[in-house]
């Protein structure tokens, strides 16, 4: 099961697409739990010109457990949640939250010792969290074929849907080498970087994370300009990319704490349905969030 968390990328993402990442396609570790918070500091937004600033408070957390179905074949199950709290002043069309609740379900099967294959479903809701209903409900998937070319070198691929997304189908592609005992390149999404184990109990990575999600809006935000429709039971995609590095200490054998600070190099609101983006300049972030296994 360890295989399916390997991070992947978003081919999308990679050229430039307006979908961001998301904890939907995040699938947690089986028998896990995980926690994190994380800040990013107020930048300037705009739109043409600067048109107000925010900055980006982060929680979410998660648990999962697993079910063998027969030989090869596992349920995996759980819960998850992500809220993100925005600080904007008067003049940004922005919610307070947005943020994610939501059932995790999936189904991973090992076709040989090379092969195996998974399905994953979050059904939830993803909105402001000012309305739970079928308008802000939501069953984002994921389905992926994991390769092992050998003990070191895993490849990814897959394709993700998301109803709430301007590109509600997208192909995955993704990389997991370990190409010195202690160094392990990950490319994927959300993050791509590399790792290196100090030790058994410390490691250290760096790289780019992505930070985000696609939501329904159904709070009125206004005309935030002239051409514009009204943001209200709408669509946003926020985004951040994150270039930073941090570090990860195992307290004990089943829990680990890690630590996480660089540079938020953008952030993106797009209410693709109404033609309307506003795009942020960078900003400090931290973050610090507590896995473990049960």
């Amino acid at each position: 099961m360890s295989l399916i968390a390997l991070p992947m990328i978003s081919l999308g993402l990679a050229t430039g697409g307006a979908q961001p990442a998301s904890t939907t396609f995040r699938p947690a570790l089986a028998e896990a739990y995980a926690f994190e918070y994380s800040w990013s500091g107020a930048a300037d937004v705009e739109r043409g010109q600067t048109v107000g600033e925010v900055s980006v408070h982060h929680t979410e957390g998660s648990f999962s457990g697993r079910l063998p179905l027969g030989e090869g074949t596992a349920l995996s199950y759980g819960a998850a949640f992500s809220i993100n709290q925005l600080e904007a002043d008067g003049l940004l069309p922005l919610p307070d939250r947005l943020g994610e609740l939501t059932v995790n379900l999936g189904v991973t099967h090992r076709f040989s010792q090379q092969w195996s294959g998974s399905a994953f479903v979050r059904p939830g809701f993803y909105s402001d969290l000012k309305d739970f209903s079928s308008d802000t409900f939501n069953v984002p998937l994921i389905a992926m074929a994991n390769f092992v070319q050998s003990r070191d070198l895993v490849w990814i691929f897959g394709v993700g849907v998301n109803g709430f997304s301007d590109r509600v189908v997208m192909p995955i592609a993704g990389v997991r080498w370990k190409f010195a005992p202690e160094w392990t390149l990950n490319v994927g999404f959300p993050r791509l970087g590399v790792l290196w184990e100090a030790d058994k109990r410390l490691s250290v990575f760096a790289g780019a994370s992505v930070q985000g999600g696609s939501y329904r809006i159904t709070e009125n935000l206004g005309v935030p300009a002239a051409g514009v429709s009204r943001l209200a039971n709408t669509y946003v995609s926020y985004r951040e990319i994150r270039l930073g590095a941090g570090a990860k200490w195992a307290v004990t054998e089943k829990v680990s704490v890690s630590v996480e600070a660089g540079v938020m190099t953008d952030r993106r609101f797009e209410y693709f349905d109404r033609n309307y983006t506003l795009n942020g300049e960078a900003a400090p972030y931290a973050a610090i969030s507590l896995d473990g296994r049960f």
